[in-house]
């Protein structure tokens, strides 16, 4: 399948298989320009289900999880947001969750409020405040994205230098272990300028889905011939599913600010839905409400014998998560006044959270370094065992990340590796 797109450079880079539309950032802060902001902690139940070895979940949430969201800019909605039009959804999302007798949670989000309140009284542009927050971006610059974070402060060390516009398009080692990465540096129209090749001691990839296709590649054309044969394998959509309900009591025409207020969960933690606010057409009058579960079965990126990598992933390896999802969606419309289902049209799913691929401590050791091939890592989603515990990945990805950077750091220090 081809997506009729024009090529350019920019925000949104769209990955097209036969049974899926991968979506992920594309510029400098990744997938966080376009992404909701959503920093949610899985339940304990569910971490240790997709993680039973370890990271040590105790650990995470006394130390990794509360310096990640510190680090991404978390913070709870603040409840002066919600008297204001936009956020009239959200009132009644979190009314229904309240009435539903559900474990609820207040989302943490990577927003700055003080900026959203600037729309709302007309100081910056309309970005959030409109639910254009998602894949256009947030022009207002409410949502706070890794640029101006994590790569912001390491600039600032002066020791670290950005380069955008290139295109990583091939991993291998010489002889003496040393690392050779070849690039594509774009023009703004995404045409070739040159091709560049960085050559060091120690690599790390944060490719997210990118990830697992450069060191498959790499892996089957010689270039990095003693990687894990479980490279590619455990790949999945984070067990999302969208239902969109349609209730009378939200006027036609009005647009819904973001990002999400509320997240209900089921009893063990292994399932949760959110009410994902979107621009217009898509608001209004409705709710898409974005569920997530654990998934029975994964997906896995193939080399193929004319020497392509595809996807090999259906949505149906989730079926047992979608009805859990919308089990409980159904749960939370009860309580939305005159609340109907809306039946969304057959087409390949829009997979937004693709994680897994290098899992950690299979593709891995422990702390991400990749098996027999020392100073290499994987430090990004495609770590994630095919799901982050019924949330929306980021903070997860973040946390675990912090772990295994506790654990490697040294490593770049000690010329011995």
């Amino acid at each position: 399948m081809e997506a009729v797109l024009p090529r350019s450079t920019g925000l949104l880079d769209v990955i097209t298989e036969d049974h899926a539309v991968v979506v992920c950032g594309a510029g400098v802060g990744g997938s966080t320009l376009v992404y909701g902001g959503v920093l949610a902690q899985p339940r304990p139940e569910a971490f240790h289900r997709i993680f039973p070895a370890g990271p040590d979940f105790e650990l995470l949430d006394r130390v990794h999880y509360p310096r990640a969201r510190r680090r991404l800019g978390g913070a709870l909605l603040p409840a002066d947001l919600l008297d204001h039009k936009p956020y009239r959804a959200h009132r009644l999302w979190d009314q229904a969750v309240h009435a539903s007798g559900l474990p609820a949670e207040t989302i943490c989000s990577s927003f700055d409020f003080d900026a959203v309140r600037d729309e709302l009284r007309g100081d910056r542009p309309a970005a959030a405040v409109i639910g254009q927050y998602h894949f256009t971006g947030c022009n207002s610059g409410a949502k706070i994205s890794v640029d101006r974070t994590y790569l912001a402060r390491a600039e600032a060390t002066g020791r670290t230098s950005l380069r955008p516009l290139h295109k990583v398009t091939g991993l291998s080692a010489d002889r003496s272990g040393r690392y050779r990465v070849l690039t594509e540096h774009l023009g703004e129209d995404g045409k070739v300028r040159e091709r560049v090749a960085f050559s060091c001691d120690r690599l790390v990839l944060a490719a997210g889905v990118h990830t697992p296709q450069l060191l498959l590649a790499a892996r089957e054309t010689g270039g990095l011939t003693r990687l894990h044969p479980s490279v590619g394998d455990g790949w999945s959509a984070n067990g999302d599913h969208i239902t969109v309900l349609r209730t009378a009591r939200l006027p036609v025409g009005t647009p819904q600010g973001g990002p999400s207020s509320s997240m209900v969960h089921n009893a063990a933690g292994t399932v949760g839905v959110m009410h994902s606010p979107v621009p217009l057409p898509l608001g209004g009058r409705d709710f898409m409400c974005l569920g997530m579960g654990i998934p029975e079965r994964h997906g896995k990126w193939l080399w193929t014998s004319d020497g392509r990598i595809r996807l090999e992933w259906d949505a149906h390896y989730d079926a047992g998560t979608q009805r859990q999802v919308e089990e409980l969606t159904q749960k939370v419309a009860r309580h939305l006044p005159d609340a109907t289902e809306i039946a969304l049209p057959e087409f390949p799913p829009l997979v937004a959270h693709p994680v897994g691929g290098t899992w950690l401590g299979r593709a891995t050791d422990p702390y991400g370094r990749l098996h027999d091939h020392p100073g290499l890592y994987c430090l990004d989603s495609a770590l994630m065992p095919g799901s982050t515990g019924a949330v929306n990945p980021a903070l997860t990805i973040a946390a675990v990340v912090e772990y295994c950077l506790d654990h490697i750091t040294s490593d770049f220090v000690d010329d011995t590796l």
